[in-house]
Formats: structure tokens, C-alpha cells, sequence
């Protein structure tokens, strides 16, 4: 089997103005991991995952995929990670299925661009995946919280990248709705698409996270397998 896709952060960090929100983090994403990025408000997860997404480029330090340098906007970055921003707005109008089409938009040819036969089986393997074949003429703004979440996640799927990026808030979900979406990304993990979300709900990372990152202030304060004293983590002070 051939080695996983990997994503190297090499001692990034990362300013707005004179404030610093992220200082000389260094990690690695694989593939094949579910991985946990943990951190009260303000601790800098979202920064940090939009800078590995390509959304921001480092102050200092550099991202590279399988050794290869990228910037904020190189086409390598885009071809392997699907990121998915917090708090997204309803599409007006939708069905899910136009929503998860949208994942087999190429922007290149956004002119002339149309559905061809491939994209739209991968756009049904990404609905079936997600068990959505019974709401796909469903409007998006009539599902409930756990269905949009799974539609958002077929989205992604349909894009057929290596990496998913979630920046998720799913406070809103109830317990069983909460269990079957990260069983969901966890098991797209043991297939072969790295999988980091931004979550405050320690159990599951505890349950289903191969890896949690724990960000205090800035800085990396833990990178390793969930332990039984994450919430002892997110309040120490921050290392350094």
C-alpha cells in the first residue's frame, strides 16, 4: 500500500497586525487520521486551519505537501484539501442535490461549465455516503441540522479530495445526530481521507480522534493520541 498523503506545518506563524495569533506551530496531517484540532475561543484553531487550507498565508514558516512548498493559492493546495467554514449560510433555493453538484464546479471552465457523466456518479457515490438518497430533491434550508451537516459533508466528498477540513460549531445537533456524523468522519478516515475538525466536544475526540491538537494562545500545547485529561490541557498555561 502506498504512503498516505501527508501535510508537514513547519514552524508556522501568523499575525493580524501587531497581534500575534499563532507562534512557530509545527505538525503533521495524514490522509488516513481523524484528527481533533482543540483550543478555547481565541486560541487560534480557525487561523490555523485556514492557513493550512490555503484561505491565509504564513507570517513565517511554511506548509508543504509530501515535501512540496506551497503558498496561499497554489493549485497543489486546492487539489487536496476540501475546507468547509464555520457558520455557512443556507443556499437560497437549493435541492441538496444542486448543493452537492457545486462540489464538481471547476472554475476553470465556470463559463461553460456543465455536469458531465462522471461527475454526476460522483456526485450520487457522495450522497449515498452520506445517506442522503431519500432527500436529494429536498430544499437545503428544509433539512434539519444533522441532515444539513451530512449534506455540507457530501459536498466536500463530491470535490474528491485527500483531506476534508471541517471549521464545525454542532451545538445545535442532538446526541444521536452528533454520534452518526463523527462516526461518519471517522470512518472516512479508515478509507483513506484525512479528516481535521475544529470541535470543543471532548468525548468524541476522545472516541473517534486518532490525533488531537491543542492550541493555548498561540502555541501547540499537546499533539498526540486523545487522553483522559484533555480538559486538564485546554487550561494550563500556555508552553514557552
Amino acid at each position: 500500500m502506498a504512503n498516505p498523503l501527508r501535510i508537514q506545518v513547519r514552524d508556522v506563524s501568523f499575525s493580524y497586525g501587531e497581534r500575534r495569533i499563532l507562534d512557530g506551530i509545527s505538525t503533521s496531517i495524514s490522509a488516513r487520521e481523524c484528527i481533533f484540532l482543540l483550543g478555547l475561543n481565541g486560541a487560534g484553531k480557525s487561523t490555523l486551519m485556514r492557513l493550512i487550507a490555503g484561505e491565509l498565508e504564513p507570517y513565517e514558516g511554511r506548509i508543504e505537501i509530501d515535501g512540496g512548498a506551497t503558498g496561499a493559492h497554489t493549485s497543489g493546495r486546492a487539489r487536496n484539501i476540501a475546507y468547509l467554514p464555520q457558520d455557512l449560510q443556507d443556499p437560497p433555493f437549493l435541492s441538496v442535490r444542486e448543493v452537492v453538484n457545486l462540489g464538481r464546479f471547476n472554475p476553470e471552465r465556470s463559463l461553460g461549465w456543465r455536469m458531465s457523466g462522471p461527475d454526476v456518479s460522483l456526485v450520487d457515490e457522495a450522497i449515498a455516503r452520506c445517506d442522503m438518497s431519500q432527500l436529494t430533491e429536498r430544499q437545503f434550508s428544509q433539512l434539519s441540522g444533522g441532515e444539513k451537516q451530512r449534506a455540507w459533508l457530501a459536498f466536500c466528498l463530491a470535490q474528491q479530495r485527500q483531506f476534508i477540513f471541517l471549521d464545525e460549531s454542532l451545538q445545535s445537533l442532538d446526541h444521536h445526530s452528533r454520534n452518526s456524523f463523527f462516526d461518519m468522519l471517522s470512518g472516512l478516515a479508515g478509507q483513506g481521507i484525512g479528516v481535521m475538525i475544529i470541535s470543543h466536544d471532548l468525548e468524541m475526540a476522545r472516541r473517534v480522534a486518532q490525533r488531537v491538537l491543542v492550541l493555548q494562545t498561540g502555541g501547540l500545547v499537546y499533539d498526540g493520541p486523545p487522553t483522559d485529561n484533555l480538559s486538564q490541557l485546554l487550561d494550563q498555561p500556555a508552553l514557552g
